[in-house]
Protein backbone atom coordinates (compact mmCIF):
# COMPACT_ATOMS: atom_id res chain seq x y z
CA UNK A 1 0.00 0.00 0.00
CA UNK A 2 2.96 1.83 1.07
CA UNK A 3 4.45 1.61 -2.82
CA UNK A 4 1.20 2.29 -4.13
CA UNK A 5 1.09 6.07 -2.62
CA UNK A 6 4.84 6.55 -3.09
CA UNK A 7 4.18 5.56 -7.22
CA UNK A 8 1.08 8.14 -7.06
CA UNK A 9 3.13 10.53 -5.36
CA UNK A 10 6.23 10.56 -7.66
CA UNK A 11 3.55 10.65 -11.03
CA UNK A 12 1.90 13.83 -9.51
CA UNK A 13 5.24 15.21 -9.13
CA UNK A 14 6.81 14.38 -12.08
CA UNK A 15 3.20 15.87 -14.10
CA UNK A 16 4.05 19.03 -12.51
CA UNK A 17 7.51 19.08 -13.45
CA UNK A 18 6.41 18.58 -17.20
CA UNK A 19 3.34 20.96 -16.88
CA UNK A 20 5.68 24.15 -15.45
CA UNK A 21 8.63 23.02 -18.29
CA UNK A 22 5.94 22.79 -21.02
CA UNK A 23 3.81 26.31 -20.07
CA UNK A 24 7.23 28.24 -20.04
CA UNK A 25 8.41 27.00 -23.02
CA UNK A 26 5.25 27.24 -24.74
CA UNK A 27 4.93 31.04 -23.30
CA UNK A 28 8.68 31.77 -24.16
CA UNK A 29 7.29 30.34 -27.88
CA UNK A 30 4.62 32.65 -28.12
CA UNK A 31 6.62 35.44 -27.00
CA UNK A 32 9.31 35.28 -29.48
CA UNK A 33 6.97 35.15 -32.13
CA UNK A 34 5.05 38.15 -30.66
CA UNK A 35 8.27 39.97 -30.94
CA UNK A 36 9.70 38.89 -34.13
CA UNK A 37 6.05 39.98 -35.65
CA UNK A 38 6.07 43.55 -33.58
CA UNK A 39 9.56 44.08 -34.85
CA UNK A 40 8.47 43.19 -38.56
CA UNK A 41 5.44 45.84 -37.94
CA UNK A 42 7.28 48.52 -36.49
CA UNK A 43 10.00 48.30 -39.16
CA UNK A 44 7.16 48.75 -41.87
CA UNK A 45 5.43 51.41 -40.03
CA UNK A 46 6.68 53.99 -42.60
CA UNK A 47 4.61 57.01 -44.02
CA UNK A 48 3.12 56.54 -47.43
CA UNK A 49 3.10 59.61 -49.83
CA UNK A 50 0.35 60.48 -52.42
CA UNK A 51 0.68 57.79 -54.59
CA UNK A 52 0.90 54.97 -51.73
CA UNK A 53 4.67 54.33 -51.83
CA UNK A 54 6.34 54.05 -48.28
CA UNK A 55 9.27 56.02 -47.75
CA UNK A 56 12.16 56.22 -44.74
CA UNK A 57 15.68 55.52 -44.29
CA UNK A 58 17.31 52.13 -44.36
CA UNK A 59 19.21 50.31 -41.65
CA UNK A 60 21.97 48.68 -41.76
CA UNK A 61 20.32 45.09 -40.32
CA UNK A 62 17.27 45.20 -42.07
CA UNK A 63 15.92 42.83 -44.43
CA UNK A 64 14.77 43.67 -48.27
CA UNK A 65 11.35 42.97 -46.83
CA UNK A 66 11.28 45.25 -44.26
CA UNK A 67 12.91 48.22 -46.57
CA UNK A 68 10.54 51.33 -47.97
CA UNK A 69 9.88 51.57 -51.41
CA UNK A 70 11.36 55.17 -51.12
CA UNK A 71 15.15 55.13 -49.25
CA UNK A 72 16.26 58.34 -48.31
CA UNK A 73 20.13 59.05 -49.68
CA UNK A 74 20.30 62.84 -49.07
CA UNK A 75 19.44 66.15 -50.43
CA UNK A 76 19.79 68.41 -53.69
CA UNK A 77 19.63 72.17 -53.50
CA UNK A 78 17.56 71.20 -49.97
CA UNK A 79 14.82 68.61 -51.58
CA UNK A 80 14.90 65.27 -49.71
CA UNK A 81 16.02 62.53 -52.43
CA UNK A 82 15.16 58.93 -52.30
CA UNK A 83 16.08 56.08 -54.22
CA UNK A 84 13.76 53.73 -55.16
CA UNK A 85 14.25 49.92 -53.36
CA UNK A 86 15.08 48.12 -56.65
CA UNK A 87 17.58 50.54 -57.23
CA UNK A 88 19.10 50.36 -53.64
CA UNK A 89 18.79 46.79 -54.24
CA UNK A 90 20.38 46.33 -56.98
CA UNK A 91 23.61 46.50 -59.26
CA UNK A 92 26.43 49.12 -58.52
CA UNK A 93 26.38 51.99 -60.72
CA UNK A 94 24.58 55.53 -61.25
CA UNK A 95 21.01 55.83 -60.34
CA UNK A 96 17.98 58.22 -60.39
CA UNK A 97 17.46 60.28 -57.19
CA UNK A 98 14.01 60.83 -56.78
CA UNK A 99 11.49 63.32 -54.64
CA UNK A 100 9.10 62.04 -51.71
CA UNK A 101 6.51 61.54 -54.59
CA UNK A 102 8.76 58.81 -56.30
CA UNK A 103 8.14 60.49 -59.91
CA UNK A 104 9.88 63.24 -60.22
CA UNK A 105 13.74 62.79 -60.64
CA UNK A 106 16.23 65.69 -58.80
CA UNK A 107 19.50 63.98 -59.41
CA UNK A 108 21.44 60.70 -59.18
CA UNK A 109 23.11 58.72 -56.73
CA UNK A 110 25.73 56.40 -57.11
CA UNK A 111 25.34 52.83 -55.78
CA UNK A 112 28.96 51.28 -54.43
CA UNK A 113 30.35 47.94 -55.34
CA UNK A 114 31.29 46.98 -52.06
CA UNK A 115 30.24 46.61 -48.31
CA UNK A 116 32.68 49.10 -45.89
CA UNK A 117 33.16 47.57 -42.56
CA UNK A 118 33.91 51.49 -41.21
CA UNK A 119 35.81 51.75 -37.97
CA UNK A 120 34.36 52.72 -34.48
CA UNK A 121 35.35 55.79 -32.42
CA UNK A 122 35.88 55.26 -28.33
CA UNK A 123 32.07 56.32 -28.62
CA UNK A 124 31.11 53.44 -30.83
CA UNK A 125 30.42 55.78 -33.69
CA UNK A 126 31.38 54.39 -37.26
CA UNK A 127 33.53 56.83 -39.15
CA UNK A 128 35.24 57.05 -42.64
CA UNK A 129 34.27 58.20 -46.15
CA UNK A 130 30.83 58.07 -47.57
CA UNK A 131 32.07 56.89 -51.22
CA UNK A 132 33.38 53.51 -49.62
CA UNK A 133 29.06 52.84 -48.89
CA UNK A 134 27.61 50.42 -50.72
CA UNK A 135 24.17 52.55 -50.16
CA UNK A 136 23.02 55.74 -48.12
CA UNK A 137 21.83 53.57 -45.42
CA UNK A 138 25.07 51.67 -44.93
CA UNK A 139 27.02 54.98 -44.42
CA UNK A 140 29.00 55.53 -41.61
CA UNK A 141 27.70 57.75 -38.77
CA UNK A 142 30.87 60.15 -39.14
CA UNK A 143 31.07 61.07 -42.61
CA UNK A 144 34.60 62.86 -43.42
CA UNK A 145 34.25 66.25 -44.62
CA UNK A 146 36.50 69.27 -45.64
CA UNK A 147 35.35 71.98 -43.53
CA UNK A 148 34.34 75.82 -45.08
CA UNK A 149 38.34 76.67 -44.10
CA UNK A 150 39.86 73.80 -45.17
CA UNK A 151 40.00 71.61 -42.61
CA UNK A 152 39.81 67.72 -42.27
CA UNK A 153 37.42 66.19 -40.09
CA UNK A 154 34.44 64.50 -39.94
CA UNK A 155 30.57 65.78 -39.88
CA UNK A 156 27.19 63.86 -38.45
CA UNK A 157 24.92 61.96 -40.74
CA UNK A 158 21.92 63.11 -39.00
CA UNK A 159 23.38 66.64 -39.73
CA UNK A 160 24.24 66.03 -43.61
CA UNK A 161 20.74 64.30 -43.81
CA UNK A 162 19.03 67.43 -41.96
CA UNK A 163 14.93 66.81 -41.25
CA UNK A 164 13.44 63.93 -42.56
CA UNK A 165 9.58 64.64 -43.35
CA UNK A 166 6.87 62.74 -41.80
CA UNK A 167 4.57 63.12 -44.36
CA UNK A 168 4.52 65.29 -48.65
CA UNK A 169 3.11 67.92 -46.52
CA UNK A 170 5.85 67.90 -44.22
CA UNK A 171 8.89 67.86 -46.92
CA UNK A 172 7.19 70.81 -48.92
CA UNK A 173 7.02 72.66 -45.92
CA UNK A 174 10.74 72.17 -45.02
CA UNK A 175 11.36 72.82 -48.70
CA UNK A 176 9.87 75.70 -48.63
CA UNK A 177 11.47 76.95 -45.69
CA UNK A 178 15.48 75.75 -46.89
CA UNK A 179 17.82 78.75 -46.94
CA UNK A 180 18.27 79.20 -50.76
CA UNK A 181 21.94 80.03 -48.94
CA UNK A 182 22.37 76.97 -47.98
CA UNK A 183 23.16 75.92 -43.89
CA UNK A 184 25.84 74.99 -41.36
CA UNK A 185 27.12 71.68 -39.50
CA UNK A 186 28.93 71.45 -37.33
CA UNK A 187 32.65 69.68 -38.26
CA UNK A 188 33.93 67.08 -35.90
CA UNK A 189 36.91 65.79 -34.73
CA UNK A 190 36.99 61.78 -35.39
CA UNK A 191 35.65 61.50 -31.21
CA UNK A 192 32.28 62.97 -33.07
CA UNK A 193 32.21 65.79 -29.99
CA UNK A 194 34.93 67.97 -30.29
CA UNK A 195 33.68 70.72 -32.69
CA UNK A 196 36.44 72.18 -35.19
CA UNK A 197 35.26 73.49 -38.01
CA UNK A 198 32.10 74.61 -40.29
CA UNK A 199 30.86 72.58 -43.13
CA UNK A 200 28.25 74.23 -45.65
CA UNK A 201 25.43 72.07 -47.03
CA UNK A 202 23.99 73.62 -50.27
Amino acid sequence: MRMYFSSIRILIVVGCIVFVVGSAMVFQSTDAKSTMNQSKTNSLNSPENEHGQTYGSAQENNSADMLPDLIHAGSVNGIQGYLLKKDYLGEPGDVPLYDVDGKTVIGSFHIGAKYMNYPKNKHGQTYGSSADAASPGMEPELIRAIGVDGTAGYVLKKDLDGELPKSPEEAIAIQNNRSPDGRDIPLYDVDGESVIGLFHVD
